[in-house]
């Protein structure tokens, strides 16, 4: 039998129901009853990094390239995707948009974003044939997620 958790400070689900449905995708309810609850309760301190290497698996299972990811992410309700920076030795990206802002609403401006950061790391070692490793950062005054990929080409 579950025990219901004694953590006040945690989101609940109801109000992530209460926020402005129009401008979020279809998916993001399911998502975000996963992600930001469920997974948490079952996963406990392990959360954020089997959240990555699910991530990494999931990039594996769909055989995505890079060009693919901004849609992917569009569709699953992770948010707008887009690369903001390249260099020989790592690609940035900024995840933003309505799903975004929820998720710092949802999880008072602390968000974890590490599945996403999985995925992308994933995507880029497979395209570009050189192991990768991510990180991400949030800013929680914008709201926005910086997630970088560090290429090691040795």
């Amino acid at each position: 039998m579950a025990a219901k958790s004694n953590d006040l400070n945690k989101p609940e689900l109801t109000d992530a129901l209460k926020k402005d449905e129009d401008t979020l995708t279809e998916n993001y309810f399911a998502v975000s009853v996963l992600r930001d609850f469920i997974l948490p309760d079952l996963l406990d301190k392990d959360t954020v990094e089997l959240l990555y290497w699910a991530g990494k698996n999931l990039s594996r299972q769909l055989i995505l390239d890079m060009e693919s990811l901004p849609e992917l992410f569009s569709k699953a309700g992770f948010g707008n995707l887009e690369i903001t920076k390249q260099s020989p030795s790592s690609y940035t990206y900024k995840l933003s948009g309505p799903e975004v802002v929820q998720r710092f609403d949802t999880n008072n401006d602390d968000p974890e974003f590490s599945l996403e950061t999985g995925i992308i790391a994933e995507t880029v070692e497979k395209t570009i044939a050189a192991y990768c490793l991510g990180t991400y950062t949030v800013n929680s005054k914008a709201k926005s997620v910086s997630i970088k990929i560090q290429i090691d080409r040795n």
